[in-house]
């Protein structure tokens, strides 16, 4: 009799039938955050149950404060759990790893992984700037740091999916940099970590160095700044199909999603900045 066949998955790869947490556990756990950062959404009528699509977002420094409050959001008042596309690195972390499966639903970004996903009509998250644009250097504050990053439309276009552009404000403003990969490569320790290779071998020639920051006061607690997330029009990629190979179709695709994202940040800066803040124990924070 032949043995049955099993098929076995690492961890981090997608399996079909994940179980979203319970609504009410998503409630409980953000709201301290929610009472901190008093997040506002906009664009809601970009977001459809019912039109599964890419969301494409940017990271912050560090990226403690990324996608947690309008993850969470999108899925209490959509019913969308979305699942993210994260670096490898979480896979590296014990427990954090558990956590970010069992909690966020997340998925190893792999392009097998991503295509899966959108075979089984799934809601995805990606990050195009990946663990380089939570190393954020100096002057980077709400920059799109995705190098020649085409995948992202390349997967989008073969399996005909929309993307809609999320817009993050907020977090890049609850830390400052103090120093950066630049400062490090420049001091003696990083002479010597290139001169072993190491940098190039496990830091990905400075791309995966984080920035030391400094929150509220001189400590790592973020200053509760406002955040504001916007969903953006979403972009069809159906007058792209069959071109999931052509450079020039994924190049165009790429720079709408990018463009418009960095449109969609620069509003949010300026809302900011308009709506000011009324709450003085905020502003005394954000001050320090």
């Amino acid at each position: 009799m032949a043995a049955k066949e099993t098929t076995t998955h690492r961890m981090g790869d997608y399996v079909p039938g994940y179980t979203p947490p319970l609504k009410d556990l998503v409630r409980s756990i953000v709201a301290v955050p929610k009472a901190i950062f008093s997040p506002t959404y906009s664009g809601w009528d970009n977001v459809d149950r019912d039109r599964p699509a890419l969301y494409v977002t940017n990271h912050s420094a560090i990226g403690l404060l990324d996608g947690t409050l309008w993850v969470a959001e999108i899925y209490l008042e959509k019913d969308i759990f979305t699942r993210p596309l994260v670096d490898n690195m979480h896979y590296n972390l014990p427990g954090w790893r558990d956590i970010g499966e069992q909690l966020g639903g997340f998925v190893r970004g792999t392009r097998e992984n991503c295509l899966a996903m959108m075979k089984a009509g799934e809601h995805i998250v990606v990050y195009p700037g990946g663990g380089r644009e939570t190393c954020k250097r100096k002057g980077e504050k709400y920059s799109l740091t995705w190098k020649k990053r085409t995948g992202f439309a390349s997967m989008a276009i073969e399996m005909g999916y929309d993307i809609v552009p999320v817009a993050q404000v907020g977090p890049d403003d609850s830390y400052d940099i103090l120093l950066d990969a630049n400062d490090l490569m420049k001091s003696p320790l990083g002479e010597w970590l290139k001169e072993r290779g190491i940098l190039d071998r496990y830091l990905k020639g400075g791309d995966s160095i984080p920035p030391l920051v400094r929150g509220i006061g001189p400590t790592l607690i973020p200053r509760p700044e406002k955040h504001y997330y916007a969903f953006g029009e979403r972009i069809s990629t159906k007058e792209f199909a069959g071109r999931e190979k052509d450079e020039e179709a994924l190049w165009e695709v790429r720079n709408m999603v990018e463009t418009r994202l960095e449109i969609l940040i620069t509003k949010l800066r300026i809302k900011k900045i308009e709506d000011g803040d009324d709450n003085p124990l905020r502003a005394f924070l954000n001050r320090l």
